[in-house]
Protein backbone atom coordinates (compact mmCIF):
# COMPACT_ATOMS: atom_id res chain seq x y z
CA UNK A 1 0.00 0.00 0.00
CA UNK A 2 1.40 3.36 -1.00
CA UNK A 3 1.76 6.40 1.20
CA UNK A 4 -1.80 8.06 0.13
CA UNK A 5 -3.87 5.10 0.55
CA UNK A 6 -2.33 4.77 3.96
CA UNK A 7 -3.13 8.12 4.99
CA UNK A 8 -6.45 8.07 3.52
CA UNK A 9 -6.91 4.81 5.50
CA UNK A 10 -5.75 6.70 8.79
CA UNK A 11 -8.32 9.41 7.90
CA UNK A 12 -11.11 7.18 7.76
CA UNK A 13 -10.23 5.77 10.93
CA UNK A 14 -10.06 8.92 12.91
CA UNK A 15 -13.30 9.73 11.60
CA UNK A 16 -15.04 6.85 12.23
CA UNK A 17 -13.92 7.54 15.96
CA UNK A 18 -15.79 11.38 15.63
CA UNK A 19 -19.09 9.22 14.40
CA UNK A 20 -19.28 6.98 16.82
CA UNK A 21 -19.27 9.50 19.72
CA UNK A 22 -21.69 11.19 17.00
CA UNK A 23 -24.26 7.73 16.85
CA UNK A 24 -23.83 7.93 20.88
CA UNK A 25 -24.89 11.31 21.41
CA UNK A 26 -27.56 10.76 19.13
CA UNK A 27 -28.89 8.02 20.77
CA UNK A 28 -28.56 9.75 24.24
CA UNK A 29 -30.79 12.68 22.50
CA UNK A 30 -33.50 10.03 21.81
CA UNK A 31 -33.76 8.62 25.04
CA UNK A 32 -34.63 12.04 26.22
CA UNK A 33 -37.38 12.71 23.58
CA UNK A 34 -38.62 9.51 24.58
CA UNK A 35 -39.61 11.01 27.55
CA UNK A 36 -41.49 13.97 25.84
CA UNK A 37 -44.01 12.07 24.32
CA UNK A 38 -46.43 9.69 24.45
CA UNK A 39 -45.35 7.02 22.30
CA UNK A 40 -41.72 6.49 23.52
CA UNK A 41 -41.67 3.00 21.71
CA UNK A 42 -39.82 4.41 18.03
CA UNK A 43 -37.18 6.61 19.78
CA UNK A 44 -36.43 3.81 21.74
CA UNK A 45 -35.73 1.47 18.97
CA UNK A 46 -33.51 4.01 17.29
CA UNK A 47 -31.60 4.82 20.30
CA UNK A 48 -31.12 0.81 20.24
CA UNK A 49 -30.55 0.99 16.86
CA UNK A 50 -28.16 3.73 15.64
CA UNK A 51 -25.21 2.95 17.18
CA UNK A 52 -24.88 -0.13 14.98
CA UNK A 53 -25.10 2.21 11.89
CA UNK A 54 -21.03 2.52 11.98
CA UNK A 55 -20.67 -1.09 11.71
CA UNK A 56 -22.19 -1.54 7.90
CA UNK A 57 -19.52 0.61 6.33
CA UNK A 58 -16.68 -1.31 8.43
CA UNK A 59 -18.54 -4.83 7.33
CA UNK A 60 -18.00 -4.02 3.85
CA UNK A 61 -15.05 -2.40 4.11
CA UNK A 62 -14.08 -5.97 5.43
CA UNK A 63 -15.81 -7.83 2.55
CA UNK A 64 -13.80 -4.77 -0.03
CA UNK A 65 -11.33 -2.87 1.30
CA UNK A 66 -10.83 -1.05 -2.18
CA UNK A 67 -14.89 0.45 -2.01
CA UNK A 68 -14.18 2.12 1.11
CA UNK A 69 -15.61 4.96 0.35
CA UNK A 70 -18.75 3.03 -0.94
CA UNK A 71 -19.10 1.64 2.55
CA UNK A 72 -19.19 5.23 3.40
CA UNK A 73 -22.15 6.03 0.73
CA UNK A 74 -24.26 3.58 2.63
CA UNK A 75 -23.48 4.54 6.01
CA UNK A 76 -24.62 8.46 4.48
CA UNK A 77 -28.13 7.23 3.55
CA UNK A 78 -29.11 4.48 6.48
CA UNK A 79 -28.37 7.63 8.88
CA UNK A 80 -30.79 10.07 7.70
CA UNK A 81 -33.52 6.97 6.89
CA UNK A 82 -32.66 6.11 10.33
CA UNK A 83 -33.35 9.64 11.91
CA UNK A 84 -36.48 10.36 9.77
CA UNK A 85 -37.92 7.00 10.78
CA UNK A 86 -38.00 8.16 14.42
CA UNK A 87 -39.43 11.78 13.20
CA UNK A 88 -36.40 13.17 14.83
CA UNK A 89 -36.91 17.02 16.12
CA UNK A 90 -35.84 19.72 13.40
CA UNK A 91 -32.92 20.88 15.25
CA UNK A 92 -30.91 17.45 16.11
CA UNK A 93 -31.67 16.71 12.38
CA UNK A 94 -29.33 19.54 11.44
CA UNK A 95 -26.88 18.10 13.55
CA UNK A 96 -26.69 14.95 12.45
CA UNK A 97 -27.22 16.51 8.61
CA UNK A 98 -23.97 18.69 9.49
CA UNK A 99 -21.95 15.77 11.00
CA UNK A 100 -22.42 13.59 7.85
CA UNK A 101 -21.44 16.92 5.29
CA UNK A 102 -18.57 17.09 7.76
CA UNK A 103 -17.09 14.22 7.55
CA UNK A 104 -17.70 13.95 3.39
CA UNK A 105 -15.72 16.90 3.61
CA UNK A 106 -13.21 15.95 5.58
CA UNK A 107 -12.93 12.36 3.60
CA UNK A 108 -13.04 13.63 0.22
CA UNK A 109 -13.08 17.24 0.06
CA UNK A 110 -15.34 19.75 -1.16
CA UNK A 111 -16.17 18.69 -4.39
CA UNK A 112 -18.37 15.60 -2.70
CA UNK A 113 -19.89 17.88 -0.55
CA UNK A 114 -22.73 17.91 -3.05
CA UNK A 115 -22.99 14.30 -3.54
CA UNK A 116 -23.31 14.20 0.46
CA UNK A 117 -26.18 16.52 0.70
CA UNK A 118 -28.36 14.43 -2.60
CA UNK A 119 -27.62 10.88 -0.53
CA UNK A 120 -28.61 12.47 2.98
CA UNK A 121 -31.64 13.98 1.80
CA UNK A 122 -32.23 11.04 -0.37
CA UNK A 123 -32.06 8.97 2.80
CA UNK A 124 -34.24 10.84 5.24
CA UNK A 125 -36.58 10.95 2.30
CA UNK A 126 -37.38 7.42 2.07
CA UNK A 127 -37.10 7.31 6.10
CA UNK A 128 -40.18 9.99 5.93
CA UNK A 129 -42.25 7.51 3.87
CA UNK A 130 -41.60 5.20 6.71
CA UNK A 131 -41.50 7.05 9.39
CA UNK A 132 -45.17 6.82 12.06
CA UNK A 133 -47.03 9.48 13.69
CA UNK A 134 -44.81 11.14 16.59
CA UNK A 135 -44.62 14.23 17.95
CA UNK A 136 -42.04 15.56 20.62
CA UNK A 137 -42.59 17.88 22.99
CA UNK A 138 -40.23 20.94 22.88
CA UNK A 139 -36.96 20.07 25.03
CA UNK A 140 -34.71 22.81 25.60
CA UNK A 141 -32.16 20.65 26.90
CA UNK A 142 -31.90 18.87 23.67
CA UNK A 143 -31.66 22.10 21.65
CA UNK A 144 -28.92 23.09 23.98
CA UNK A 145 -27.13 19.58 23.39
CA UNK A 146 -27.65 20.03 19.05
CA UNK A 147 -26.17 23.08 19.68
CA UNK A 148 -23.53 22.02 21.63
CA UNK A 149 -22.68 19.07 19.50
CA UNK A 150 -22.54 21.22 16.56
CA UNK A 151 -19.46 23.00 17.88
CA UNK A 152 -18.10 20.09 19.29
CA UNK A 153 -18.16 17.36 16.68
CA UNK A 154 -17.47 19.54 13.61
CA UNK A 155 -14.80 22.12 14.85
CA UNK A 156 -11.94 19.42 15.79
CA UNK A 157 -13.38 17.13 12.79
CA UNK A 158 -12.82 19.97 10.24
CA UNK A 159 -9.25 20.50 12.18
CA UNK A 160 -8.31 16.81 11.42
CA UNK A 161 -9.48 17.21 7.39
CA UNK A 162 -7.37 20.46 7.33
CA UNK A 163 -4.32 18.64 8.92
CA UNK A 164 -4.45 15.19 6.40
CA UNK A 165 -5.50 17.70 3.45
CA UNK A 166 -1.88 19.50 3.98
CA UNK A 167 -0.18 16.22 5.06
CA UNK A 168 -0.97 14.67 1.58
CA UNK A 169 -0.51 17.88 0.19
CA UNK A 170 3.50 17.99 1.64
CA UNK A 171 3.10 14.02 0.16
CA UNK A 172 2.81 14.92 -3.50
CA UNK A 173 4.71 17.86 -3.28
CA UNK A 174 8.06 15.56 -2.18
CA UNK A 175 6.45 13.31 -5.34
CA UNK A 176 6.72 15.60 -7.27
CA UNK A 177 10.21 16.91 -6.34
CA UNK A 178 11.36 13.33 -6.48
CA UNK A 179 9.70 12.93 -10.03
CA UNK A 180 12.06 15.93 -11.02
CA UNK A 181 14.73 14.61 -9.79
CA UNK A 182 14.79 11.63 -11.62
CA UNK A 183 13.68 13.10 -14.91
CA UNK A 184 17.22 15.37 -14.52
CA UNK A 185 18.74 12.05 -13.49
CA UNK A 186 17.27 10.57 -16.79
CA UNK A 187 18.32 13.72 -19.03
CA UNK A 188 21.96 13.21 -17.68
CA UNK A 189 22.53 9.48 -18.17
CA UNK A 190 20.70 9.83 -21.62
CA UNK A 191 23.74 12.15 -22.06
CA UNK A 192 26.27 9.48 -21.50
CA UNK A 193 24.60 6.29 -22.63
CA UNK A 194 22.94 5.63 -25.72
CA UNK A 195 19.30 6.14 -25.72
CA UNK A 196 18.43 2.53 -25.97
CA UNK A 197 20.67 1.69 -23.02
CA UNK A 198 18.55 4.60 -20.92
CA UNK A 199 15.34 3.22 -21.87
CA UNK A 200 16.64 -0.47 -20.63
CA UNK A 201 18.38 0.45 -17.66
CA UNK A 202 14.87 2.13 -16.89
CA UNK A 203 13.09 -1.24 -17.39
CA UNK A 204 12.75 -3.53 -14.05
CA UNK A 205 13.62 -6.02 -14.72
CA UNK A 206 15.87 -5.62 -17.78
CA UNK A 207 14.92 -7.37 -21.22
CA UNK A 208 16.87 -10.35 -22.09
CA UNK A 209 18.98 -9.96 -25.20
CA UNK A 210 17.20 -9.71 -28.22
CA UNK A 211 18.18 -11.08 -32.21
CA UNK A 212 17.64 -8.12 -34.50
CA UNK A 213 18.58 -7.20 -38.19
CA UNK A 214 20.73 -3.96 -37.73
CA UNK A 215 23.00 -1.67 -40.66
CA UNK A 216 26.48 -1.15 -38.62
CA UNK A 217 28.07 1.28 -39.13
CA UNK A 218 31.86 2.44 -37.13
CA UNK A 219 32.76 5.66 -38.54
CA UNK A 220 36.48 6.74 -37.78
CA UNK A 221 38.93 10.01 -37.70
CA UNK A 222 41.91 9.27 -40.17
CA UNK A 223 45.55 9.34 -38.86
CA UNK A 224 44.53 10.80 -35.54
CA UNK A 225 48.01 9.87 -34.24
CA UNK A 226 49.43 12.14 -36.13
CA UNK A 227 46.45 14.40 -35.11
CA UNK A 228 47.53 14.60 -31.50
CA UNK A 229 50.81 15.62 -32.43
CA UNK A 230 50.13 18.61 -34.41
CA UNK A 231 47.57 20.07 -32.44
CA UNK A 232 47.89 21.40 -28.73
CA UNK A 233 45.36 19.66 -26.18
CA UNK A 234 43.15 22.13 -25.82
CA UNK A 235 42.57 22.49 -29.77
CA UNK A 236 42.43 18.76 -30.32
CA UNK A 237 39.53 18.66 -27.42
CA UNK A 238 37.43 21.58 -28.88
CA UNK A 239 37.78 19.31 -32.75
CA UNK A 240 36.89 16.57 -31.21
CA UNK A 241 33.90 17.68 -29.42
CA UNK A 242 32.77 19.46 -32.46
CA UNK A 243 32.96 16.27 -34.39
CA UNK A 244 30.95 13.98 -31.88
CA UNK A 245 28.41 16.72 -31.32
CA UNK A 246 27.74 17.26 -35.44
CA UNK A 247 28.01 13.46 -35.95
CA UNK A 248 25.44 12.62 -32.81
CA UNK A 249 22.90 15.08 -34.53
CA UNK A 250 23.27 13.80 -37.91
CA UNK A 251 22.64 10.08 -37.25
CA UNK A 252 19.94 11.16 -35.30
CA UNK A 253 18.85 13.58 -38.43
CA UNK A 254 18.88 10.10 -40.12
CA UNK A 255 17.05 7.94 -37.87
CA UNK A 256 20.21 6.38 -36.22
CA UNK A 257 21.29 5.08 -33.17
CA UNK A 258 25.15 6.84 -31.68
CA UNK A 259 25.58 3.22 -29.45
CA UNK A 260 28.85 4.62 -28.48
CA UNK A 261 32.22 6.45 -28.88
CA UNK A 262 35.23 4.54 -29.41
CA UNK A 263 38.18 7.09 -28.85
CA UNK A 264 38.50 9.33 -31.95
CA UNK A 265 35.33 6.89 -33.68
CA UNK A 266 32.24 5.98 -33.27
CA UNK A 267 29.83 2.70 -33.65
CA UNK A 268 26.27 3.48 -34.58
CA UNK A 269 23.52 1.40 -35.62
CA UNK A 270 19.95 1.78 -37.64
CA UNK A 271 17.46 -0.55 -36.68
CA UNK A 272 18.18 -0.61 -33.01
CA UNK A 273 15.49 2.33 -31.52
CA UNK A 274 13.44 1.82 -34.26
CA UNK A 275 13.22 0.60 -37.72
CA UNK A 276 11.42 1.26 -40.59
CA UNK A 277 12.60 -1.92 -42.46
CA UNK A 278 15.92 -3.53 -43.61
CA UNK A 279 15.92 -1.56 -46.63
CA UNK A 280 14.81 1.84 -45.27
CA UNK A 281 17.36 1.09 -42.27
CA UNK A 282 20.37 0.49 -44.91
CA UNK A 283 19.60 3.74 -46.94
CA UNK A 284 19.03 5.73 -44.23
CA UNK A 285 23.02 4.94 -42.89
CA UNK A 286 24.16 5.32 -46.60
CA UNK A 287 22.66 8.82 -46.69
CA UNK A 288 23.82 9.81 -43.20
CA UNK A 289 27.57 8.53 -44.45
CA UNK A 290 27.14 10.50 -48.19
CA UNK A 291 26.55 14.12 -46.24
CA UNK A 292 29.24 13.18 -43.89
CA UNK A 293 31.99 14.34 -46.15
CA UNK A 294 30.01 17.79 -46.21
CA UNK A 295 30.29 17.72 -42.21
CA UNK A 296 33.56 17.10 -42.41
CA UNK A 297 34.35 20.07 -44.55
CA UNK A 298 32.21 22.49 -42.40
CA UNK A 299 34.28 21.40 -39.44
CA UNK A 300 37.60 22.07 -41.45
CA UNK A 301 36.57 25.19 -42.57
CA UNK A 302 35.69 26.23 -38.57
CA UNK A 303 38.72 25.09 -37.49
CA UNK A 304 40.87 26.97 -39.89
CA UNK A 305 38.60 30.66 -38.68
CA UNK A 306 39.72 29.55 -35.05
CA UNK A 307 43.51 28.94 -36.52
CA UNK A 308 43.63 25.49 -35.98
CA UNK A 309 46.09 23.80 -38.13
CA UNK A 310 44.71 20.45 -38.77
CA UNK A 311 42.79 18.68 -41.50
CA UNK A 312 40.36 16.67 -40.14
CA UNK A 313 39.49 13.17 -42.42
CA UNK A 314 36.89 10.60 -41.89
CA UNK A 315 36.84 7.02 -42.91
CA UNK A 316 33.49 4.35 -42.57
CA UNK A 317 32.73 0.73 -42.94
CA UNK A 318 29.20 -0.47 -43.36
CA UNK A 319 27.60 -3.62 -42.95
CA UNK A 320 24.73 -5.28 -42.38
CA UNK A 321 22.83 -8.49 -40.19
CA UNK A 322 21.43 -10.07 -37.45
CA UNK A 323 23.08 -9.01 -34.44
CA UNK A 324 22.34 -9.72 -30.52
CA UNK A 325 21.74 -6.44 -28.88
CA UNK A 326 21.47 -6.73 -24.83
CA UNK A 327 23.97 -6.60 -21.78
CA UNK A 328 27.13 -8.39 -21.64
CA UNK A 329 29.54 -9.09 -18.36
CA UNK A 330 29.40 -10.29 -14.97
CA UNK A 331 27.01 -9.59 -12.71
CA UNK A 332 28.57 -6.61 -10.96
CA UNK A 333 29.02 -4.71 -13.89
CA UNK A 334 27.67 -5.31 -17.45
CA UNK A 335 27.55 -3.68 -20.68
CA UNK A 336 25.05 -2.48 -22.87
CA UNK A 337 26.73 -3.72 -26.72
CA UNK A 338 26.12 -5.50 -29.74
CA UNK A 339 27.58 -8.37 -31.09
CA UNK A 340 27.56 -10.48 -34.51
CA UNK A 341 29.03 -11.04 -37.56
CA UNK A 342 28.09 -7.59 -39.14
CA UNK A 343 29.54 -5.59 -36.38
CA UNK A 344 33.01 -7.22 -36.88
CA UNK A 345 33.05 -7.14 -40.46
CA UNK A 346 31.85 -3.10 -40.18
CA UNK A 347 34.67 -2.89 -38.09
CA UNK A 348 37.30 -4.46 -40.33
CA UNK A 349 35.77 -2.59 -43.41
CA UNK A 350 36.47 0.73 -41.38
CA UNK A 351 40.12 -0.53 -40.88
CA UNK A 352 40.46 -0.96 -44.71
CA UNK A 353 39.25 2.80 -46.05
CA UNK A 354 41.30 5.18 -46.94
CA UNK A 355 40.75 8.71 -45.85
CA UNK A 356 37.50 10.11 -46.47
CA UNK A 357 36.64 6.52 -48.47
CA UNK A 358 33.35 4.53 -47.47
CA UNK A 359 33.58 0.90 -47.42
CA UNK A 360 30.18 -1.08 -47.98
CA UNK A 361 29.98 -5.14 -47.63
CA UNK A 362 27.78 -6.81 -49.95
CA UNK A 363 24.64 -7.05 -47.75
CA UNK A 364 24.16 -3.52 -47.29
CA UNK A 365 25.07 -2.86 -51.01
CA UNK A 366 22.46 -5.32 -52.01
CA UNK A 367 19.48 -3.41 -49.40
CA UNK A 368 20.88 0.09 -51.35
CA UNK A 369 21.22 -0.76 -54.55
CA UNK A 370 23.85 -0.57 -56.61
CA UNK A 371 23.65 2.47 -58.41
CA UNK A 372 25.52 4.59 -55.28
CA UNK A 373 28.43 2.65 -55.46
CA UNK A 374 31.70 0.89 -57.05
CA UNK A 375 33.30 -2.43 -56.96
CA UNK A 376 36.68 -3.06 -55.32
CA UNK A 377 36.67 -6.50 -55.70
CA UNK A 378 37.29 -9.10 -53.10
CA UNK A 379 39.14 -9.36 -50.21
CA UNK A 380 40.56 -11.08 -47.51
CA UNK A 381 39.12 -9.82 -44.06
CA UNK A 382 40.76 -10.62 -40.85
CA UNK A 383 37.75 -13.12 -39.00
CA UNK A 384 35.94 -14.34 -42.26
CA UNK A 385 37.14 -17.54 -43.65
CA UNK A 386 36.10 -16.87 -47.24
CA UNK A 387 36.98 -13.29 -49.50
CA UNK A 388 34.41 -11.16 -49.48
CA UNK A 389 33.24 -8.37 -52.23
CA UNK A 390 33.50 -4.83 -50.82
CA UNK A 391 32.40 -1.63 -52.17
CA UNK A 392 32.86 1.72 -52.15
CA UNK A 393 30.18 4.52 -51.41
CA UNK A 394 30.19 6.49 -54.55
CA UNK A 395 30.04 10.43 -53.75
CA UNK A 396 30.57 13.76 -55.02
CA UNK A 397 30.86 14.80 -51.60
CA UNK A 398 33.45 11.71 -50.68
CA UNK A 399 35.23 12.50 -53.95
CA UNK A 400 35.96 16.09 -52.74
CA UNK A 401 37.14 15.35 -49.49
CA UNK A 402 39.83 12.39 -50.80
CA UNK A 403 40.66 15.27 -53.42
CA UNK A 404 41.56 17.62 -50.49
CA UNK A 405 43.91 15.39 -48.96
Amino acid sequence: MNASKMDVSNLQRRVQRFRWVAYAWLSAVLLLLARETDTPLPACLGAMALPWVPLVPSLLRRIDRWRAFAAHDVENLLTPCAIACVSLPLLPTVAVFGALLTGVVALRGWRAASVGVLQAIAGWSVGRMLAPDVHYESSRWVDVASLAFVVAYTTPLCALGYEQTMRMHRAREDLRRISSDLERQRDRLARYVAGPVAQRVARDPPTALERRWLTVTFVDISDFTALTERLEPEDLTALLDAFFSALADLAAHHGGTLHKFLGDGALISFGEAHSGGRHADARACVDMLDRLAQLVDTLNTAAHERAIEAVLAVRAGVASGYCSIGDFGAATRVEYTMIGPAVNLASRLEGLAAAGETWVAQTTRDLVGAARFDALGEFDVKGVAEPIAVFRLRAASVDAAVAAL
